[in-house]
């Protein structure tokens, strides 16, 4: 019963993304190399890293050195897409396939009527045995769902046997990748969080959310734990605000393709008006990094004497999130045993986060 309870919120958001692709992550990436790879999957990794460090802080340790406190929240965060990262553009090489050679050849009126089977033949098994220099442009994975990759190959004179043929400048539509995520405004991330307190002004919070199958993605999970102090505890006199010195650190799982660690060390002021119902108006400073390791296997054809054989190359990189610093602004509203909040991380990479938590 558990599990489906936090399995519901990241549904809503992620599955209904998700699972209505006509293909798999896995196979839209199949057919990119590293370079195109990592430009085409850049936008989530900054929303990975900014979602995992966002949405932490809500309530805070009160300025004593022991007391008791627990709290149950669930909490999603949402990291918005800026419109300049629907697309990109890119350099590297390019493997034709045999359907690709043949109209890359036709557009140079390359025929085994124009210049005998035999002579054909060779050219294209040189062209597929060879990475072409191209350029590319195309949906990023949140780009338009009817926007395809376009590789740009600018012509080149290519020896062949003895002979050299020029292969004037083609573009060639890759259907099979398109934006995955179809102009998504903005990543959403759910959880669950607990937190316990409180000793010598310290709160732990831990984070969970347990596996669940994303159609189209892959198993997806991640855990997190936190601490968060109030220094005004080694204080004689109170201060006129609670402050709170931060630090968390996470890990987030998606199918066999991304992995991200992030870490954020944050200073948050506070202030709470009334008791049994009260508000309690915060803001943050923070420092973050997060980092995604992606991996999937890059599917390419080539031929062998006169076989065509389907290779396979592991596509291995890192990249880093965006965002390094960020000031947060946001609002607990508490009501006896329950608590809803909301707030805003300002940074490179936006995120709104919200939640409600059950406690005493």
């Amino acid at each position: 019963m558990t599990k489906k309870i936090f399995s519901f919120a990241i549904i809503i958001g992620l599955l209904c993304s998700f699972s209505i692709k006509a293909q798999s992550l896995d196979e839209t990436l199949s057919r990119l190399s590293s370079t195109v790879g990592k430009a085409y999957v850049n936008p989530v990794i900054s929303a990975f890293g900014s979602n995992l460090n966002s949405g932490w802080v809500s309530q805070f340790p009160g300025a004593t050195k022991l007391g008791f406190h627990i709290d149950l929240k669930i909490v999603a965060m949402g990291s918005f897409f800026s419109k300049d990262v629907k697309n990109f553009t890119s350099s590297g090489t390019f493997n034709f396939n045999s359907d690709e050679t043949d109209k890359l050849l036709q557009n140079s009126n390359y025929t085994p009527a124009t210049i005998g089977q035999q002579n054909y033949n060779t050219l294209k098994q040189t062209i597929m045995n060879t990475p072409l220099d191209v350029s590319f442009n195309g949906p990023t994975i949140i780009g338009s769902k009817n926007d395809y990759l376009k590789v740009n190959f600018p012509g080149k004179t290519i020896t062949s046997g003895q002979t050299q043929y020029t292969v004037n400048p083609y573009t060639l539509s890759v259907t099979d990748v398109k934006g995955f995520l179809d102009e998504i405004p903005a990543l959403p991330t759910a959880t669950a969080q607990l937190t316990v307190g409180t000793i010598m002004g310290t709160n732990v919070a831990v984070r969970y959310f347990p596996e669940v199958n994303i159609k189209d993605m892959g198993k997806f999970t991640f855990w997190g734990i936190g601490i968060v102090h109030n220094p005004a505890v080694w204080l004689v006199n109170p201060l006129p605000v609670d402050i709170s010195i931060a630090y968390f650190y996470q890990k987030l799982k998606v199918g066999s393709i991304f992995e991200t660690n992030a870490s954020q060390v944050g200073v948050y002021a506070s202030k709470t008006f009334g008791s049994t119902v009260s508000i309690t108006p915060y803001f943050g400073l923070t420092t973050e990094t997060s980092k995604t390791n992606v991996k999937y296997n890059y599917h390419f054809i080539s031929t062998i004497g006169n076989t065509q054989v389907e290779s396979t190359a592991q596509i291995a990189f890192e990249s880093e999130g965006q965002n390094t610093g960020s000031a947060v602004v946001g609002f607990n509203l508490h009501l006896a045993a329950v608590n809803i909040n909301a707030d805003y991380k300002m940074a490179k990479t936006n995120t709104l986060s919200a939640g409600i938590s059950f406690g005493f």
